[in-house]
């Protein structure tokens, strides 16, 4: 089974619901999947879902999840790390005003480089971070001071 989170972010996160929905339709995704999707506009016809899920909820999704798709959420990827499941991560971009910064990019660039999670950057490259993820075992170890030096100098 695959988890799809898109967070809680007001926006929603249509372009990967969609994106997912899609490869769902086209028999790219084989498996079952349940999404998390927030408060989008977009409501998928080929997986079921909820807009929020509880924190238990959430936390039986993970460990019934062969691989999580996601969002740059630092509590989804910490989550998925600790409980060694595969996590792609698309980051929101600012210019599509699914965010108001770009942050996201600077905490997957950070983490993909630690080995942590696999990174589609584009909605393309999501078939082949899926076929990857496949066999990816995130690292694990605290690490991330990479991550918090970006993100400071990111906001300076």
């Amino acid at each position: 089974m695959i988890f799809l989170t898109v967070g809680n972010w007001h926006k929603g996160f249509d372009r990967l619901v969609k994106a997912v929905d899609v490869l769902k339709k086209q028999g790219v995704i084989q498996v079952n999947i349940f999404g998390q999707i927030g408060p989008g506009n977009y409501k998928p016809d080929n997986y079921d879902y909820c807009e929020y899920c509880s924190p238990e909820q959430f936390s039986d999704y993970m460990k019934q999840a062969n691989i999580i798709i996601s969002h740059a959420g630092m509590g989804t990827i910490g989550q998925a790390i600790k409980m060694s499941k595969p996590v792609v991560v698309v980051p929101r971009k600012s210019k599509l005003g699914e965010h108001f910064d770009d942050h996201q990019f600077v905490t997957t660039r950070h983490m993909e480089a630690e080995g942590k999670l696999l990174a589609a950057y584009k909605i393309d490259d999501l078939p082949q971070k899926l076929e990857q993820a496949k066999t990816f075992i995130p690292t694990h170890g605290q690490g991330g001071q990479g991550i918090i030096d970006a993100i400071q100098k990111f906001i300076n």
